[in-house]
């Protein structure tokens, strides 16, 4: 019966730490909104009869300088967006890395107490899969490989420990 609540509460650790960490970071580190950057009270799909073209123009001509206004418009406000996003998801890799690695530290400190240090590295181990995920478009191959390295080494790092306590 211990076995199985040992394994519970691991889970339940791991869980809610996974989730305590990605709130953290979205709310001292939020991402940047569309709205932000692009006002969408612009209704690009509008009814011929409705556009402001002037009187000589053919239907086709005006159909030809709206979609023109509205593929600048839309290219204004999503170039600079798309950047601000490349960025926040190139930090938000490099957080959830340093973030991560810290629980899995904190983690072998807790060695003694195994449902707490298999939640902790559980829940660092998620966290590790989506930093890599959100910024795998944005963040540099090197960067990315460096830090994989990193979190191999401190992982099986941490599995030899754990192995060498045991016998």
């Amino acid at each position: 019966m211990t076995k199985v609540m040992n394994a519970i509460f691991g889970i339940a650790i791991a869980i809610i730490v996974y989730i305590v960490l990605l709130l953290g970071i979205q709310t001292f580190y939020p991402e940047p909104e569309y709205e932000d950057y692009c006002n969408e009270t612009t209704d690009f799909v509008r009814p011929i009869g409705l556009m402001d073209c002037e009187d000589n123009l053919t239907v086709g001509e005006c159909k030809t300088i709206v979609k023109e206004q509205e593929i600048n418009e839309k290219e204004s406000c999503w170039d600079p967006y798309d950047k601000a996003r490349d960025k926040y998801e190139k930090n938000l890799f490099l957080i959830a890395m340093i973030i991560g690695l810290i629980v899995i530290i904190i983690a072998l400190f807790v060695l003694s107490m195994t449902n707490i240090s298999a939640g902790l590295i559980m829940a660092s181990v998620v966290l590790i899969v989506y930093g890599f995920a959100r910024g795998w478009r944005a963040a540099d191959d090197r960067l990315k490989f460096v830090f994989a390295l990193i979190d191999a080494a401190v992982i099986i790092s941490f599995a030899i420990m754990l192995n060498k306590k045991k016998k």
